[in-house]
């Protein structure tokens, strides 16, 4: 009888070690989702509100030096973590705003999130203090994600921008 619990015991315990060993295995590369060109989403995003101001657009395209200096106006997010972006602000200094940052790694998703909270966070504070009309619509800024693609949008008709941005990642 004890040799029944004895192998009783080692069977469960190598089960209960293979399945530790089997969950903490390396995972495969996560699938980085469906790939989007970038200039044909800008394109998509800014139809999706007629109300749109004139609007200066920057882009990652071209790279170098700029590219990161501008992405800095945006994000804090470490550069490196960058894959492509663009950024279409209002020429005339109103709140409205949307850009899309495609990642090289989902897994960098939630801190670019956080470090676009941060962003409208300091953009109500400098529409409190020189244009407090503009407040409103950056508290209904959307900060959305597909993937490795995370959007800001800040703009009168968000809803529609927000489902032209995942209708972009729909199989059609």
């Amino acid at each position: 009888m004890r040799n029944s619990v004895k192998r009783i015991a080692c069977a469960a315990l190598a089960a209960l070690l293979l399945a530790c060993a089997w969950g903490c295995a390396p995972k495969e590369q996560a699938d980085p989702g469906k790939d989007v060109d970038m200039s044909a989403l800008l394109d998509t995003l800014i139809a999706a509100d007629p109300t749109l101001p004139e609007l200066t657009i920057v882009t990652s395209h071209g790279g170098g030096t700029l590219a990161e200096t501008d992405f800095t106006y945006l994000s804090d997010l470490d550069y490196q973590l960058v894959d492509e972006y663009f950024y279409a602000c209002a020429k005339a200094g109103s709140a409205e705003e949307i850009a899309v940052v495609k990642l090289k790694d989902a897994g960098s998703a939630a801190a670019l999130m956080d470090s676009l909270h941060k962003h409208v966070e300091q953009r109500q504070g400098t529409f409190r203090e020189y244009d407090p009309s503009q407040v409103p619509l950056t508290e209904q800024a959307v900060i959305v994600r597909e993937g490795r693609y995370v959007a800001l949008i800040v703009c009168q008709k968000n809803g529609l921008v927000q489902n032209a941005f995942r209708d972009s990642f729909q199989d059609k």
